[in-house]
């Protein structure tokens, strides 16, 4: 899985540097839509409370236990609608749920416990209509909860919403069926709580222990291949387990695709007995990526596992990650028990096609608010709570460190707060030193005002009182490690910082201070009079940029650098925004080297309260400091940039000379053979993307209609590539017409298009090729590309001048063998040229030795270096 570098439009966004041409398209009365902003930090209340919860796969219907009765044994459960169409918008873009849940209608059950879980034999249609109702027919799963083990059982559900779909809709009627015991493909019992479940009914996962015993503590799973079903379900097993199951069925989960890890890179256990995943209050998304659950036990009087919202999966590269941000506020504050998402269903950027029901419009009801690529929209129901978290950047192929400044959680379940995690995969974890410690809460990040476009951090962070820091051994014994140990022609860091109000406040002679430090590979200062100062050392010698503009104090500031080692270009970013200060040019090869990186202070750790003599440890607030190699766009900087209104600003007309080449825009795309595979197709739509609508504009013939597409909210301008010739050291890349469609979907919808187009491991494959191609086709386009992938695919869709069945031997050799291969797609965009189109893909296999050839006529062909 990979994530954007040069982050592309977001699907029906408007490029903001023609923002300023809206007047021309717009009609007088007509406004721009409010901005989104992040809410990653910003913890919102709802109306919706319970103890235990589940919500429907669509995302309307929530079921929780809102009372228990221990001398009767009785529970009742509230069945409550989710309506989208009444969340309202602040004028700064923050929603409002206060009346977006009915007041619902209960039931009460017997033997009942306190969580549940809803499978739905046919996740393609979660409900049905009858008479202007809609009729929901899950199975509730759950345990006993009285008078014995906690043993899971099945019963049905027959839940009707009157005016559904409206600010009006309310359940009518909420009735259960009787119970049915679980058993395994050995007719045993399954006994734990919590139960969750994947949307196609097959995996089951739950809090109980490895011996199957009615223990706790322990994130176990069972299998069944059969969706919803009483019975033959798979001994159930750990979740860190899933890696060694040689079931078929349970490998298609990306689950089960890794070894799990701690944060700090120990490997969770394989076996009953190793150190397997402890949490508790489980929720699986839909497609079985990654499981959200809690991680350290709460301190109050209820106990148990109830701290540490942490998140495990395909989507943090296998690793145990601790969220940083809002759904943490506090490490100790309230018991947090059960959450659980929509998934994609209410993003503004669906298509209607897409929605629940079908043709549903998103533009104006939307979530999450947050505008990046995987945003996690999460309901609490014992917290009353709604959270985002953002999952775009956590397997970024560039990133060599990233530190986001909480508290570190072990691989036995518990609080490290000597310690915070790199989750860049490389595992250089930081640790405190002197008297440098983590935030308890994230009060310290929110902006003063509380304005949600005022710069702010992020969660957690790391305090510095004078005289602390954190530290970072940077280790790379094979010399490989690009940045550390191999030089790179490329660097970028981030951070956020929050000088102390009375920082150097009295002080004399120059009591400069570290931001970082790293001897001998790189220093950021903060200078007496406020502003900082980046040192790189290049090719061996130490170049320093200069002062920036002074950064306020008592407030948060984005700071972030680029070094292009191929021009030499170097950029200085605050809150997002180049500040265009003259900057040295100095090309060539960097890199870190082995040994301390000092984060808040140097080496020597001064803890004088005006270090008159300078090489002062900083006072203050330091955030979300990250290291990438390569030089990062000007957008990919602001996307990432929390509270900053920078997007504007953010197109860099002129790219520098190799954020413009291939393997800059994907590691993996670094050669002709790599042409077949996502990496590549990746690599190229993010050129096009990046130069496809000035480019389309610039070659207009009909500039008024072309510039309507351009600034429309849908179709974007997020323009897929498609090689049109190669030598051995660049490609030509046509892009997509510029009429055309970009869409986020998930494999689940593919899978109903060809179902063998199942996952990211064959999404250059031809059933994928043929499931894309099917679902354009559904939305009323010819033509479908796969273009990016990262939490889930995207897609975009266009029309084809000529489309024919082609004997693909008549295409070229290596046709007539795979049309999958690089070799091929050169061979049929050859083909296509033969015939006056500029390029062209096969979409489907026809039968014998007949491919389905699209040829079309792109916005831009332009060639690009696969390396600098």
């Amino acid at each position: 899985m990979v994530s954007p570098n040069h982050s592309c439009p977001s699907p029906r966004s408007r490029p903001y540097h023609l923002l300023p041409l809206l007047g021309f398209v717009l009609g007088a009365g007509e406004a721009a839509a409010v901005p989104r902003p992040s809410l990653v930090n910003t913890r919102i209340s709802t109306p919706f409370g319970s103890n235990g919860h589940a919500s429907s796969l669509d995302g309307r219907l929530f079921i929780g236990n809102v009372g228990e009765d221990h001398a009767t044994t009785t529970t009742t459960w509230r069945a409550r609608v989710f309506k989208p169409e009444a969340v309202t918008y602040d004028a700064q873009g923050k929603p409002g749920f206060g009346a977006a849940f009915s007041p619902g209608k209960t039931t009460q059950v017997k033997n009942g416990e306190n969580a549940l879980a809803l499978c739905f034999p046919n996740p393609a249609q979660p409900y049905t209509l009858s008479a202007g109702t809609a009729v929901y027919q899950p199975y509730i799963f759950d345990s006993m909860m009285f008078n014995g083990p906690n043993r899971f059982r099945r019963r049905t559900l027959d839940a009707r919403i009157s005016q559904p779909f409206t600010t009006q809709a309310e359940v009518s009627t909420f009735t259960t069926g009787p119970l049915e015991t679980l058993t395994t493909v050995t007719g045993a019992g399954i006994f734990g709580i919590e139960p969750t479940m994947t949307s196609d009914g097959r995996l089951l996962l739950y809090q109980g222990g490895p011996n199957n015993d009615g223990a706790i503590d322990r994130i176990m799973y069972t299998y069944n291949p059969t969706p919803c079903a009483a019975t033959g379900w798979s001994t159930p097993r750990p979740l860190s387990m899933m890696y060694n199951d040689t079931t078929s069925g349970v490998k298609r989960y990306p689950l089960a695709w890794q070894r799990m890890k701690a944060a700090t890179g120990e490997f969770f256990g394989d076996t009953l007995n190793g150190d397997i995943v402890r949490g508790a209050y489980p929720w699986v998304d839909h497609e079985g990526r990654n499981v959200l659950f809690m991680a350290v036990g709460f301190t109050g009087a209820a106990g148990g596992r109830r701290e540490a919202v942490s998140l495990i999966g395909a989507d943090t590269g296998w690793t145990a990650h601790h969220v940083d941000g809002s759904i943490n506020t506090d490490r100790q504050d309230v018991a947090h028990l059960f959450y659980s998402g929509p998934m994609w269903n209410f993003e503004q950027e669906r298509a209607p096609e897409q929605n629940f029901p079908p043709g549903t419009n998103n533009e104006t009801r939307y979530l999450p608010v947050t505008k990046t690529h995987d945003v996690l929209s999460l309901f609490g129901s014992n917290t009353a709570d709604y959270n985002e978290v953002d999952l775009g950047e956590l397997s970024h192929p560039f990133q060599l460190l990233t530190l986001p400044m909480n508290e570190l959680v072990t691989r036995a379940g518990t609080y490290d707060l000597t310690r915070t995690p790199d989750t860049s995969g490389r595992f250089y974890t930081g640790t405190l030193v002197g008297t440098a410690s983590i935030s308890a809460s994230n009060a310290v990040t929110q902006p003063p005002s509380g304005s949600l476009w005022e710069p702010h951090g992020k969660g957690k962070a790391l305090t510095l009182p004078g005289g602390g820091a954190l530290t970072v051994n940077l280790t790379d014994a094979t010399h490989t490690v690009p940045g550390v140990g191999a030089p790179v022609r490329g660097f970028s860091l981030q951070l956020a910082v929050r000088p102390d109000a009375a920082i150097n406040q009295g002080c004399s002679g120059n009591p400069y201070r570290y931001l970082l430090a790293k001897p001998g590979g790189l220093d950021l200062i903060y200078e007496t009079n406020g502003a900082v100062q980046m040192s790189f050392v290049i090719n061996g010698t130490r170049t320093r940029l200069g002062w920036s503009p002074v950064l306020p104090k008592g407030v948060w500031t984005h700071l972030a650098y680029t070094w292009d080692g191929v021009s030499g270009e170097f950029g200085e970013y605050i809150n997002g925004v180049k500040t265009g200060r003259a900057l040295p040019v100095v090309p060539g090869t960097f890199k870190l080297g082995t040994g301390t990186l000092y984060v808040g202070a140097g080496a020597n750790l001064d803890t004088q309260t005006c270090p008159a003599n300078g090489e002062g440890s900083f006072q203050g607030f330091i955030d979300e400091v990250r290291f990438f190699t390569q030089a990062r766009s000007n957008r990919s900087i602001c996307l990432t940039t929390l509270g900053a209104d920078c997007k504007e600003a953010a197109i860099q007309e002129e790219p520098t000379s190799s954020q413009f080449v291939m393997n800059q825009q994907h590691p993996d795309c670094n050669g002709v053979s790599a042409l077949g595979t996502e990496a590549c197709a990746v690599a190229m739509h993010r050129v096009c993307a990046q130069r496809g609508a000035d480019d389309a504009l610039a070659s207009a013939t009909n500039f008024y209609d072309t510039l309507q597409q351009v600034v429309g909210n849908r179709p974007p301008i997020s323009l897929l590539g498609v090689p049109a010739s190669a030598s051995a050291t660049e490609v030509n890349v046509a892009c997509a017409p510029i009429q055309h469609e970009s869409l986020a979907v998930t494999y689940e919808e593919l899978t109903r298009r060809h179902a063998e187009c199942t996952d990211e491991r064959v999404s250059q494959s031809t059933a994928c090729s043929a499931a894309i191609h099917r679902w354009c086709n559904s939305l009323g386009w010819t033509t479908g590309q796969l273009f990016e992938m990262t939490s889930r695919p995207w897609v975009g869709c266009f029309n084809s001048g000529l489309i024919q069945d082609v004997p693909r031997q008549q295409l070229g050799t290596a046709s007539s063998t795979s049309v999958t291969s690089a070799e091929s797609r050169l061979e049929v965009s050859k083909w296509c040229q033969a015939r006056g189109y500029g390029a062209g893909v096969v979409q489907e296999l026809g039968s014998g030795s007949v491919a389905q050839v699209h040829c079309f006529k792109p916005a831009v062909t332009r060639p690009w270096k696969f390396a600098p």
